[in-house]
């Protein structure tokens, strides 16, 4: 095997992950030199390595590649100089600082249940991420993306919906995400099925849980 790949793992390894004020589901996995502060992150979600994930909640059964950067701070364009040296902030640019204006309150960012994003991405804050989204990589996300929508490019735009209209309804008003453990792993074969119609969920879930 290559020395210089095992090097890396093993530099890859000792870079520690911070996680601060944030609650993590103990069934979610956070990856490997990652910078995550106050997040809320649900049930059987991950992100892989070296993300940052700032102000934000993360829904159930999320699936979030490496190096992905989810509500990160923001500059004041509006003023008249968008360094930090004129800004109430730590462990940002130079040590010296000329004054400690006080930026806008950050705007948390939302991302719901069962949402895919590929590698590279990042997410501006304050925006929203709905149900069974797909993001894709090194996508550049500023505008709100709808459930099962599937969203890529620089600036982020709508390529398609993942299953018709009347099943992305069927599946918001299931919220399978938020079932018992027993009752999901009941119903387990509808996540096999390939482009389910109305039917095929209905078959599996006859009322609403």
């Amino acid at each position: 095997m290559n020395l210089s790949y095992l090097y890396g793992k093993l530099i890859k390894k000792l870079h520690g992950t911070c996680v601060i004020n944030s609650c993590i589901d103990n069934t979610s996995v956070i990856g490997r030199s990652c910078n995550v502060v106050n997040l809320a992150m649900d049930k059987y979600s991950y992100f892989g390595d070296c993300c940052q994930i700032v102000n934000a909640e993360i829904g159930a059964f999320c699936s979030i590649s490496d190096h992905v950067f989810i509500g990160g701070a923001e500059h004041p364009m509006v003023w008249v100089s968008t360094s930090p040296v004129f800004q109430n902030v730590r462990h940002s640019g130079p040590s010296k600082r000329f004054a400690k204006f006080d930026l806008p309150k950050s705007k948390k960012t939302i991302i719901g249940n069962d949402v895919w994003i590929g590698h590279g991405v990042t997410i501006k804050q304050g925006v929203v991420v709905g149900d069974g989204a797909v993001v894709g990589s090194n996508a550049l996300v500023t505008k709100d993306v709808p459930p099962y929508a599937v969203v890529g490019g620089v600036p982020a735009k709508l390529i398609k919906y993942r299953f018709p209209q009347e099943v992305i309804d069927r599946l918001e008003e299931i919220q399978w995400w938020n079932l018992p453990d027993e009752k999901i792993s009941g119903v387990v074969d509808l996540f096999h099925i390939m482009n389910p119609s109305l039917e095929d969920i209905n078959r599996y879930f006859p009322e609403i849980p």
